[in-house]
């Protein structure tokens, strides 16, 4: 075997090794990253529930809102409709 082949043969397996430990390194930073993903949804899945809970008062309180409003517009337009009956 001469010398060319030598050194072939050793960069071969020098980069067989690197690559073995970088695949290693990938797996465990994939892991990782899958671990911290699932926090973020179990997270991301709470907060969405805390925004339901508070957007049921809310939207309560917005629809007594419109119905008082709504109440008042009749209440305006009786009082107005009285003014014109008693102009007659």
């Amino acid at each position: 075997m001469d010398i060319t082949q030598s050194v072939l043969l050793a960069i071969i397996i020098v980069l067989t090794i690197f690559l073995v430990v970088l695949g290693f390194q990938a797996f465990f930073a994939l892991k990782d990253l899958r671990k911290t993903l699932r926090k973020v949804n179990k997270l991301v899945d709470d907060a969405d529930d805390i925004v339901g809970q508070i957007r049921k008062p809310v939207d309560s309180i917005s629809n007594i809102l419109t119905g008082m409003t709504a109440g008042a517009g009749l209440a305006h337009l009786f009082k107005n409709a009285k003014k014109i009956q008693n102009k007659k």
